[in-house]
């Protein structure tokens, strides 16, 4: 890092605004193509990232015609502003070359997200030591470190994945926090924050759980499941999906008036997610007084009941799941019965038949018109450059009949204006057939982008129960609509082949690769293993998502699961 004595050290943000400060003046990025580059590198801060990378992650679909160069440039803005002390010739100590791209050497400390990171790890060290105090010190210290959404105001899959990623610790922390503050009693004081919370991160059943937990140790039972009732309908609506096990368990315990958080165990025990077993009186040891009366050695904890108590289910009988022959040996049959069904696709007939005769009754005027409203609503530029190609051979009809007249008292048409027509009628069919032709196989939505994203979303949160559901897996028979996802660590290479720009080769390739070499983490690992180019990837980016395999057993599609989970992407 670049700093002397005199020049206070520089400092970056990225969960914000992506910002640089020295000391505590700010300093000017750029231009926000050049704020991304450096958003680029701070994630890969002390690693080479690859020009092609860089370019891809900024660029995405539409990259500079000379993107080496054109990051070259932002990088060379980016040291000016950075180490204003270098000279121009001299080379880059904060931003150097290396293997044909660019590292960012950041010191320890100086990249909040680094910073976040470590806070998470001291809390964690502190609370496994049981000095939960300072731990929920740490960890609202921590997430003062967010200024809003991460990496806010990039776009494209690589800030998207990221963004998830660390979106995705936040709530995590958040539960950890709240976690503390419920086994030292502050059930109370937790109730305003737990409510903020589940509206922010509306998914993370933790948050929901605890919340339903400080509601009946407030002696609010009545609230407690008022919150549970409307959490299921909740997930009921907007994915079909009964809430999981923990909220279901939190439910029967509060139901049954017992108590959260009442009983001494170690405390955190060896590891940082897992409760501590329950105390048994066969193996429970004598506890000094002393030890008793310290509240670093013995602290409150919640510990579920044993998972084989039979709760008596008094709901009526579900009707058969529409699932497959063997779904319950692969641990897709849902935990309820099915309460939405995905709505049958119809064939769109009014669309087609406004596509094909908006250009037949004004007269080729409207040839364009259809194919403006199919790129708005499909997000495709090719639909545009099709209006406008229409557009423009209707421009070159009108002036081929300007150009040359007929004289008004003449009943017959020259030659030019014979062209004219023609052309006029060849635009009319041309657009009315290829119109009608795009409106038959409807393509993507608002709804579908909508479905895809809440699906991912629910994938991120609770990626098992998404994979149990068969999101991503439009070769199974499902109750859950995805919008169109595809898992490709678990469909089959016949659906990969399906997807526009992956040829039956391709397909083929990427179901051995993960056989082979284990699940991807996220779709960018197709282009890492060079299964597929970035162009495509990048192209389909909305669509794939990389499910983790499950550790044991069969995975949905039938191959072995020998290979360790992995992130999703």
């Amino acid at each position: 890092m670049t700093g002397t004595p005199s020049d206070p050290a520089l400092r970056f943000e990225i969960l914000g605004d992506v910002r640089a400060l020295r000391g505590a003046e700010e300093v000017d990025l750029g231009p926000a193509k050049q704020r991304a580059v450096l958003a680029v590198l701070l994630l890969h801060a002390g690693h080479p990232v690859p020009t092609h990378q860089i370019v891809d992650a900024v660029w995405g679909d539409e990259p500079p015609e000379n993107g080496a160069n054109v990051v070259q440039k932002y990088v060379a803005g980016l040291r000016r502003v950075l180490e204003p002390e270098r000279s121009p010739r001299s080379p880059g100590e904060l931003i150097a070359l290396a293997n044909g791209g660019y590292v960012l050497r950041v010191e320890a400390g100086a990249l909040d997200a680094d910073r976040f990171q470590a806070g998470l790890a001291q809390a964690t060290a502190e609370r496994k030591a049981g000095q939960l105090a300072e731990a929920a010190d740490t960890l609202r210290r921590s997430l003062g470190l967010w200024q809003g959404e991460a990496l806010a105001g990039l776009t494209g899959p690589a800030f998207d994945s990221a963004r998830n990623r660390l979106t995705d610790a936040r709530a995590t922390a958040w539960e950890k926090w709240a976690d503390i503050e419920l086994a030292r009693g502050n059930h109370t004081g937790l109730m305003p924050d737990l409510v903020r919370l589940v509206e922010q991160f509306p998914l993370r059943e933790g948050l929901r759980a605890q919340l339903m937990i400080a509601l009946h140790q407030g002696g609010r039972q009545a609230e407690a499941l008022a919150a549970f009732r409307d959490a299921r309908a909740y997930f009921l609506e907007e994915f079909g999906v009964e809430p999981g096990e923990r909220m279901q368990e939190t439910h029967r315990r509060i139901l049954r008036g017992e108590p959260f958080y009442s009983e001494p165990v170690d405390p955190w025990a060896d590891s940082d997610d897992i409760p501590a077993p329950r105390a048994s009186p066969e193996n429970a040891r004598p506890v000094a007084p002393a030890a008793v009366a310290a509240p670093q050695n013995y602290v409150q904890q919640y510990v579920p009941p044993d998972v084989t108590e039979v709760v008596p289910d008094r709901r009526p009988a579900p009707a058969p799941a529409r699932f497959p022959i063997g779904a319950a040996a692969w641990g897709l049959a849902p935990p309820s019965p099915p309460a939405y069904a995905p709505p049958r696709k119809r064939f769109p007939v009014g669309e087609v038949i406004v596509a094909a005769l908006l250009p037949i009754i004004i007269c080729s005027f409207g040839s364009w018109i259809y194919f403006v409203y199919a790129g708005i609503r499909r997000q495709e530029r090719r639909q545009f450059l099709a209006a406008v190609g229409y557009a423009g051979l209707f421009v070159v009809g009108v002036l081929l009949a300007a150009s040359n007249p007929s004289p008004v008292d003449s009943p017959d048409l020259n030659p030019t204006e014979w062209m004219a027509f023609l052309l006029f009628a060849a635009v009319a069919v041309a657009s009315a057939v290829h119109g009608a032709v795009l409106a038959s196989h409807p393509g993507d939505s608002p709804r579908s982008r909508n479905l895809r994203d809440q699906a991912r979303q629910f994938a991120t949160f609770d990626p098992e129960r998404a994979r149990s559901l068969g999101i991503g897996r439009p070769d199974l028979m499902r109750a859950f609509d995805d919008g169109g996802l595809v898992d490709v660590n678990h469909v089959p290479g016949n659906e990969l082949a399906r997807l526009p720009g992956i040829s039956s080769e391709q397909a083929h390739g990427i179901v051995i690769d993960r056989l082979n070499r284990g699940p991807y983490g996220q779709p960018e690992d197709l282009v890492i293993r060079g299964v597929l180019p970035m162009r495509a990837v990048n192209r389909l980016a909305s669509r794939l998502i990389c499910l983790p395999v499950a550790q044991h057993g069969t995975p949905p599609g039938g191959w072995p699961s020998t290979y360790p989970s992995a992130r999703y992407g």
